[in-house]
C-alpha cells in the first residue's frame, strides 16, 4: 500500500468518526455550534504538534491562497453541519463523493492536474450510486425510473451536501497549492488553528450554548476533536505525495463507513439501498484514485 493511500485512509477514518459523533451527540446545537465543537475539540491535539514545527518561508502567494480559502471553508463547514442536522447521516454524507468528481475540473484549473478516462468511468459509478441512494430516502413512495432522482431533489440535506462537495473541490485544490508554498506538517497544523480562531470571532454574534451540549460528553468531545485533528494532519501529509483529486477520492471512502455506522449505531432506515448506493459511489471513487 502506498504511503499516500494509507494517509488518505487515515483522513477517511477521521472524517467518518467526526461525522458520526457529531450526529449522535451534538446535533441539537445550531450549525455554528456544531462547527465550533468540532474545531475547538481538535485544538489540544493540534497544539501538541505545533511545538515540533519549524516556520517555513511564506511567500505572498501563500497568504493570497489562505485568504481565499478561509471564507469558502467557513461557508462549507456551516452548510455541512446544517446538512447533518436536517438529514440522515447515511443519506447526506455520500454526496461528498462528488468532491473528487468536481476536482477533475478544479484540480486542472488550479493545479494543472489531469485524470485519465478511468476518472470518467469513476464519475459514472458515482452517479449510479447517487441514483440508487435515492431509493433510501425515507417516505419515498413514488414509482418510475426517475423516482430516486426526484426524491433526492426534494431532500434538502442531500442538496446542501452536494453544494459542500462543490466548495470542497475548490478548497482542496487551494489546500494543496498552499502546502506546496509552505509544507504539509506546518499547514496541516496551523491552518485549522487559524480557521478555528476565525470561527471563534463569530461567537458574540451567535452565542451557541456549548456548555449544556458538552455536559457529560467530554469524552466524546475529545474523540471528536481527535478525529478532526487526525483528518487534518493526514490529509496535509498525503497531499504532498499524490494528486489532490486522488487523495481526496481515497479520503471520501469515509462515506461508506458513515453509512454503515448510521445504519448500525444511529438506526437510520432504510439501510440496504443506502449501503448499496454508497458502495457504488465508493467504487467510483476507487477508480478515480487508483486508475485515474
Amino acid at each position: 500500500m502506498g504511503t499516500w493511500i494509507a494517509l488518505g485512509l487515515g483522513a477517511a477514518l477521521g472524517d467518518s468518526g467526526a461525522d458520526v459523533v457529531t450526529k449522535r451527540y451534538f446535533v441539537q446545537l445550531s450549525p455554528y455550534g456544531m462547527a465550533l465543537v468540532r474545531l475547538l475539540g481538535a485544538v489540544p491535539f493540534l497544539a501538541l504538534v505545533v511545538f515540533g514545527l519549524s516556520l517555513p518561508e511564506l511567500t505572498p502567494p501563500f497568504w493570497f491562497i489562505v485568504a481565499a480559502m478561509l471564507p469558502l471553508e467557513a461557508a462549507a463547514l456551516l452548510l455541512y453541519m446544517q446538512a447533518l442536522r436536517v438529514c440522515h447521516l447515511s443519506l447526506c454524507v455520500p454526496f461528498l463523493a462528488f468532491t473528487p468528481v468536481f476536482m477533475i475540473f478544479t484540480g486542472w484549473l488550479v493545479l494543472g492536474e489531469r485524470l485519465s478516462r478511468w476518472g470518467v468511468a469513476g464519475t459514472v459509478l458515482i452517479a449510479l450510486g447517487s441514483y440508487i441512494l435515492g431509493l433510501g430516502v425515507a417516505g419515498n413512495a413514488k414509482t418510475g425510473i426517475l423516482a430516486p432522482l426526484k426524491a433526492l431533489a426534494q431532500e434538502r440535506g442531500a442538496r446542501l451536501m452536494l453544494l459542500v462537495a462543490a466548495i470542497y473541490s475548490l478548497t482542496a485544490a487551494l489546500y494543496k497549492s498552499a502546502i506546496l508554498h509552505s509544507g504539509p506538517a506546518f499547514f496541516g497544523t496551523m491552518y485549522p488553528l487559524v480557521f478555528t480562531g476565525l470561527m471563534v470571532t463569530g461567537y458574540p454574534l451567535n452565542r451557541a450554548p456549548l456548555r449544556p451540549a458538552l455536559k457529560g460528553r467530554l469524552g466524546w468531545w475529545l474523540i471528536l476533536g481527535f478525529c478532526f485533528a487526525l483528518s487534518s494532519l493526514t490529509l496535509a501529509e498525503g497531499m504532498e505525495l499524490a494528486p489532490a483529486a486522488y487523495l481526496v477520492a481515497v479520503k471520501r471512502l469515509s462515506l461508506l463507513l458513515s453509512v454503515f455506522l448510521g445504519g448500525l449505531w444511529l438506526k437510520e432506515r432504510p439501510f440496504l439501498p443506502r449501503l448499496i448506493g454508497a458502495g457504488l459511489m465508493c467504487a467510483g471513487v476507487g477508480l478515480i484514485a487508483w486508475r485515474g
